[in-house]
């Protein structure tokens, strides 16, 4: 067994994952006794009840979820989503800065965007907050050296290796390199996070004038 796994208290933390094994052990552990599931990028987290369930008895049973998972492949039995994405201005704020790092040119970045097999590894930061992983080689994009006091909700940035995309509109230091037409996150909705870890993504591009059709004039 390749992973190593952190125990304290009434929880363990299942490190050294692969995004895509985090969503199928996450996916794998609903319905076994835990009481919490929560998937990282490359880790995840499990608690359980003290009164029901000892440490080494969890410990045990974290060992067998994964030996039992071992040859069952990346697949969540989640449907692939699409996204509608301008990377027009004004919503690709640092297009230019993010291109130069890529190498690439800024006509260049949305193909190259859109043509990643991104998944989302994990959700957290805000409510319905995607942290999305590709199998591309990505510089390090450094955070902006001045964040902003407003990122539009929908916006899509690029930090470290991660695609970022903002449910809300709040304070963010991500570079920004366009903008969705989709809500991520409706309190009202039966399952409020438009976006699941271990979900495929793929990002179709639009121009500014479908992105307000779409949103309603919002753009």
């Amino acid at each position: 067994m390749s992973q190593s796994i952190y125990c304290a208290d009434d929880w363990l933390m299942i490190q050294g994952l692969p995004p895509e094994r985090v969503a199928a052990l996450a996916a794998a552990a609903e319905g076994a006794g835990w009481d919490d599931i929560v998937p990282g990028l490359d880790s995840l987290s499990l608690s359980w009840n003290p009164e029901k369930r000892s440490l080494d008895a969890a410990r045990a049973a974290a060992e067998a979820l994964i030996d039992s998972e071992a040859d069952a492949g990346p697949t969540t039995g989640i449907a692939p989503a699409t996204l509608h994405i301008c990377y027009e201005q004004p919503w690709a704020h640092d297009a230019d800065i993010v291109a130069e790092l890529l190498g690439l040119s800024t006509e260049a970045l949305p193909g190259w965007h859109a043509a990643q097999d991104w998944r989302v590894a994990m959700l957290g930061f805000q409510p319905g907050f995607a942290y999305l992983t590709c199998d591309a080689r990505i510089p390090d994009i450094p955070r902006l050296a001045d964040p902003r006091a407003r990122v539009e909700a929908g916006s899509v940035g690029l930090l470290g290796q991660i695609c970022g995309l903002y449910p809300h509109a709040s304070p963010g230091g991500w570079p920004i390199i366009g903008r969705i037409a989709e809500t991520l996150f409706d309190p009202h909705a039966p399952s409020p996070a438009l976006l699941q870890a271990g979900q495929q993504v793929q990002f179709e591009r639009i121009d500014a004038n479908e992105l307000a059709r779409r949103t309603g004039g919002a753009a």
